[in-house]
């Protein structure tokens, strides 16, 4: 499993991230008994009572399968079936999820949803779900974009990343994720302005929206 820096991990003790990116490094620390640890740690040492003493953390990354099982379960109910594959303490947080919105990357499969924006930093946190055999639009990072993989995984270049892995997309790198025949992926992302940049006609589209109508981040 890959994870934040130690430097992420005590900023998110000490309360020194922005919305987005705590509620990033929490739907990891779900997943990841090991990070879990060291966040209860720098926040103990940092309250002048001297080494903390370890503490038990019982945390598994889930099985696709159950989890898998349960959004089924879910969207034969009132319940959105994106409610299975987020943290508690992320979910509620959140808007409810009947007003996100899906957009879906057309005419590939993957779709996400805004979940929010940072009002001051200008970064915002996505939902995205790669479908079996789906690839995401090829694009280049203008601002940084980290994700979390929440259930599933996908093929990131040469490295193929998993449920509770940590994947940093650095400014002027360029990536297109893909799922196998038979897999599928749930993951968290927060990007950070001005967002991404499609390859193709799509960045064209991308452009010209910007040019009519541009915000802060708009091109993430």
């Amino acid at each position: 499993m890959t994870h934040p820096t130690d430097d992420r991990l005590r900023a998110v003790a000490f309360g020194d991230l922005d919305i987005t990116a705590r509620l990033l490094v929490e739907a990891h620390l779900a997943l990841c008994s090991e990070c879990a640890t060291t966040v209860a740690l720098f926040g103990g040492a940092g309250d002048g009572l001297g080494e903390p003493e370890p503490i038990d953390l019982v945390v598994r990354p889930p099985e696709f399968d159950r989890i898998w099982a349960r959004v089924e379960e879910l969207a034969a109910t009132a319940v959105l079936p994106q409610a299975a594959v987020l943290p508690a303490s992320v979910l509620s947080v959140l808007p409810d999820p009947a007003g996100w919105r899906w957009i879906r990357a057309w005419p590939e499969k993957p779709r996400s949803a805004l979940l929010m924006r940072d009002a001051e930093t200008g970064s915002r946190l996505y939902l995205r779900y790669y479908p079996p055999g789906s690839r995401y639009p090829r694009h280049r990072h203008l601002g940084v974009e980290e994700s979390v993989i929440l259930a599933g995984g996908f093929q990131n270049g040469d490295v193929h990343v998993e449920a509770g892995d940590w994947v940093t997309g650095a400014p002027g790198t360029e990536h297109s994720p893909a799922t196998g025949r038979d897999e599928e992926c749930w993951c968290l992302s927060r990007v950070t302005p001005p967002g991404v940049s499609f390859a193709g006609l799509r960045g064209w589209l991308q452009l010209l929206r910007g040019l009519i109508r541009w915000r802060p981040g708009e091109l993430a």
